[in-house]
């Protein structure tokens, strides 16, 4: 089951959070972006968990980033800038997404 929440909540409570970060497939990321986090039911069997799963892509769900990653990206920008604002957060995010590493900001 998915509790969907604005990103900026998600990121503003990360530490609340479990497993995958589920954002929508081909929609920019911003503030107010409806997201969810899943972490597998190891009480299904692993063809049950597929159908889930799969049940959230043909939503138009995906997978995006794992907590872990967030609050790595989070921790990397607290240390760069003095007052991340949600839109520098996120920004980040984007960019650990497609380039596997961190942001360098300008101080």
């Amino acid at each position: 089951m998915k509790n969907l929440i604005e990103l900026k909540d998600a990121l503003a409570s990360i530490e609340n959070q479990n497993g995958w970060l589920y954002c929508k497939k081909n929609k920019e990321l911003k503030e107010n972006s409806e997201v969810f986090f899943y972490i597998a039911d190891l009480n299904l069997s692993p063809d049950e968990e597929k159908a889930v799963r799969h049940g959230y892509s043909t939503e138009g769900f995906y997978p995006y980033l794992t907590k872990e990653d967030i609050e790595d990206v989070i921790e990397n920008l607290n240390e760069q800038l003095e007052k991340p604002s949600t839109k520098d957060y996120i920004n980040a995010l984007i960019f650990f997404h497609e380039n596997d590493a961190f942001i360098e900001c300008m101080k």
